[in-house]
């Protein structure tokens, strides 16, 4: 198994359409509230799983999140922060790109991935409720998105997300983006000109260079980018992204960057953990596992702690973690799935025989389906199919 939590290149997904807000309000942490917020965030889960991303366009304050990008720029104020920020974008390679962020996400759905709530809370500093959504699939790994919500007239609104694998606000990483668009103020300051000029055609090399999955040509040109964008998140986690399509070293190598440049940083765990199973480092994993767990308060990484632990060969741990997966997620099909070969591996039969049992139970699926999924060759079942117990359960009725 492969166990990549990948990063997103935030700077694929842009905006040019913004909605206008009055003087901030903030909500109070109260019940009332709280149920609100919580009905707010299953709307706000069910609609990528209708298809549909308008909600997240028609609910997320895109006004207030470009005078956050914009604000570093004294041209700029709050009247005329979106058409600052469209003028610098507009001019390299983002015009009318934001709705690709909740796109991708639809499209990792189709693709397998699950995207789910996963909790709340009320920050205090900020007194503003928070939803916390999970990204897993089996191939792209784990994300966690940190929406900060809004507040006015007694609705919620999308404010902003805390994207987990990049380390930072959205609105930071267009930040980034924006301050290396922009001209110095001081037009005798070439030099500085000069290198965010080169910083725009590096971008549009760079999106050439990933759409014909050229990448070791597109992990070169990170290398000769100058300039202070290099001590940038997403200059790291850009070159990680892209690292991880070339082989285990390159990879290994980039993510080795991000934790010298960023020691001790809280959300480089998600990376971390690639970093440590790639090395092999059972110890290392586990406690990393354990402190996504607490400071997320997701059941769901035990999920990703049987496939890891299954990786280092500790079987007992694996099996003890998709059965608490199973009592904790019981339509989750993968974590019966990989019980069902872990058992297969460990020639478990008679523990295989109960699981299906208890899965035709409760409805999951018909004998035949199970029947026809572990006969199947191209299943890769190794044991069961041949052994006797499982033979004999076939033909009882």
């Amino acid at each position: 198994m492969k166990y990549i939590f990948s990063c997103l290149l935030c700077f694929f997904c842009c905006m040019i359409a913004f909605s206008q807000e009055t003087t901030e309000m903030y909500a109070k942490n109260e019940q009332l509230n709280d149920e609100k917020v919580i009905e707010f965030g299953q709307r706000f889960a069910d609609s990528f799983y209708e298809k549909d991303t308008s909600f997240f366009m028609d609910n997320f304050n895109l006004q207030n999140f470009a005078e956050k990008v914009v604000s570093i720029n004294e041209k700029a104020n709050d009247d005329n922060a979106v058409e600052e920020f469209n003028a610098v974008f507009k001019k390299g390679l983002f015009l009318e790109k934001f709705h690709m962020f909740p796109e991708n996400i639809r499209a990792a759905i189709s693709r397998g991935a699950s995207y789910s709530l996963v909790n709340y809370y009320y920050h205090l500093d900020e007194r503003k409720y928070h939803l916390l959504f999970r990204m897993y699939s089996d191939n792209g790994g784990l994300n966690y998105h940190d929406y900060q919500l809004g507040y006015e007239k007694d609705e919620f609104y999308l404010n902003d997300v805390f994207i987990y694998s990049m380390g930072q606000y959205l609105s930071d990483t267009y930040r980034d983006l924006y301050e290396l668009s922009i001209p110095s103020k001081d037009v005798k300051d070439t030099e500085t000109n000069k290198n965010r000029l080169k910083g725009m055609i590096y971008f549009m090399r760079l999106e050439s260079l990933l759409n014909t999955q050229k990448y070791k040509e597109a992990l070169e040109l990170t290398h000769k980018l100058e300039g202070k964008f290099t001590e940038k998140k997403i200059y790291y986690t850009t070159k990680i992204k892209i690292a991880s399509k070339i082989n285990t070293v390159f990879h290994l190598e980039a993510i080795d960057e991000l934790l010298k440049k960023f020691p001790n940083d809280p959300y480089t765990k998600l990376m971390e953990i690639d970093y440590y199973v790639m090395l092999k480092d059972y110890n290392a994993t586990m406690q990393l596992l354990d402190e996504i767990q607490q400071n997320t308060e997701d059941s769901f990484i035990e999920y990703v702690r049987g496939n890891a632990a299954w990786q280092f060969e500790d079987y007992e741990l694996a099996e003890k973690a998709y059965a608490n997966t199973i009592i904790e997620y019981p339509g989750f099909a993968e974590a019966k799935i990989n019980l069902m070969y872990l058992y297969d591996f460990l020639e478990k039969h008679e523990d295989n025989i109960v699981l299906l049992n208890r899965m035709i139970e409760n409805e999951e699926y018909n004998k035949k389906e199970l029947i026809d999924f572990i006969d199947d060759k191209s299943n890769d079942f190794v044991n069961l199919p041949n052994a006797r117990i499982y033979n004999r359960w076939k033909k009882k009725k």
